[in-house]
């Protein structure tokens, strides 16, 4: 090794061990060891999930009431996005699939409520939209299933019909540890 390409595909085989070392960590912690919860833990979908809630706790909004800005920052990106064409080609995105995940007059009070009523909760359809860009509705509702049956999530089911889902903590753990090892081991010497 010696050359800079060596060095790019050495980081990029430590990335991928680390990846898959976080799913057979989190396939190894559920609590349903079933074929089909298992199946969709092993999704590459579920490493997303996971970073999502890992960053709502490195961000700090699991320490506020106010969720606004992250939903703010979402719409203005799929702003962007719906502006661009060939990038929403790319992605296998349609204006259409964009502009039901921007949180409307309509939708915004709803997010707003659930994180106040009680901080880390989600409507399962908001959590969706944050999710819009890097997997389908059907797919995080899938996800959210396998969690909770995991035991890394609570769902519940509101008298309103609507499904409140909220971190246990243990994905954010699991995630935190994945990265800083992968940063340790990248970078000899530095302390955590």
């Amino acid at each position: 090794m010696g050359t800079e390409l060596d060095a790019d595909l050495n980081l990029l085989e430590r990335m991928r061990h680390a990846r898959a070392q976080l799913n057979e960590e989190i396939c190894a912690a559920s609590v349903d060891q079933s074929a089909d919860v298992l199946n969709a833990l092993r999704l590459e979908s579920s490493y997303h999930l996971c970073e999502f809630f890992f960053l709502l706790k490195a961000n700090g909004f699991y320490d506020t009431d106010d969720i606004h800005a992250l939903a703010d920052m979402h719409n203005r990106y799929l702003a962007e996005v719906l502006k661009d064409e060939e990038k929403m080609r790319r992605m296998n995105l349609t204006s259409e699939r964009l502009l039901q995940a921007i949180f409307t007059g309509d939708t915004m009070p709803r997010l707003l409520d659930v994180w106040r009523s009680s901080r880390g909760s989600l409507d399962q359809s908001n959590l969706a939209r944050f999710l819009v860009t890097i997997m389908s509705t059907e797919t995080c509702r899938k996800l959210v299933v396998a969690f909770t049956k995991a035991g890394f999530l609570e769902r519940i089911r509101t008298p309103h019909g609507t499904v409140v889902i909220r971190s246990k903590g243990i994905v954010e753990a699991m995630f935190g540890a994945s990265i800083r090892q992968l940063r340790l081991e990248l970078q000899p010497g530095m302390s955590a």
